[in-house]
This record gives structure tokens, sequence and C-alpha cells, in this order.
């Protein structure tokens, strides 16, 4: 799909290119496909990147994952489904303060946490995000007092 718009996008560029060389050209015709242009360009970037977060999504099967967490001071085992493990994943990369709720009580997670065990490679959380399939009912963010 996303070559599709990509061809699309350089055959406007092309009626543009050519339009603009003709002197007799009316206005709104070029208005127009001068304002299509963006539209296509950013189309096209957005259909590629769902296409790339699709098979990254396809190569990684989703599994539930076993990790130790310590927050500095419990330290639990736990075994997570792939999304929130995933959303642990986002959370630690990016020092989320943020509470994991386990089925042994809540859990901080944030600059002191530690996490033993395999997380979902950066690239695949990333692709959920895109997708729009991250999705963490487990994990609360902590807002900061101030």
């Amino acid at each position: 799909m996303s070559v599709l718009y990509l061809l699309l996008t350089l055959a406007f560029a092309a009626a543009l290119l050519a339009l603009l060389v003709r002197p007799s050209t009316r206005a709104g015709v070029v208005w127009g496909l001068a304002a299509l242009l963006p539209i296509m360009a950013a189309m096209t970037a957005a259909l590629s990147v769902q296409a790339r977060a699709a098979r990254t999504l396809a190569d990684y099967p989703p599994r539930p994952i076993t990790l130790t967490i310590s927050d500095g001071i419990f330290k639990r085992e736990l075994e997570l489904d792939f999304m929130d493990a995933a959303c642990v994943e986002r959370a630690v990369r990016l020092r989320t303060e943020a509470i994991l709720t386990t089925p042994g009580g809540p859990l901080r997670l944030g600059a002191r946490s530690q996490v033993e065990g395999t997380l979902p490679p950066q690239n695949v959380v990333e692709a959920l995000a895109l997708r729009g399939q991250l999705v963490c009912p487990n994990i609360e963010a902590v807002q900061d007092k101030k």
C-alpha cells in the first residue's frame, strides 16, 4: 500500500513540475497539486512506518515473560503477560515513575527499579505504540507533587 502512495506522490510531483514549466497553467490547478503533495508525502511515510511495525510484530510472537523486579524496598518474581512486560519495558527505559499492579500488591517502577529477566525488545514495544496496540491497564503513572 505504501508503494502505491509513493508512486502517487511521485506522479503528483511530476505533474506539478510539468505544470510549473508551462506558463499558461491555471493557478488553481498548481495550488491544488502543491497542496496535495505534502499530504501525499505524509501518507506515504505513515503507511511505510505502519508496515514496518507490522513486520516487526510478526517476527516477535507474544508470550508470557518471567521477571524479577526490585523497587529498592521489595523484590518480586512475576510472570507478566506480553503486554504488561512491554509496558514495564517502556516505563523502565523512559525512567517513568509508575505503579505496577500485581497479584502480590502494587510495585513501584522508577529510577531505582531494577529488572532481571528478558524484557521485550525496544523495537517491538515501539512498534506496538506506533500501531496503537500498547495498552497498559496495570501501570499507572505517578504524579509529582510540587
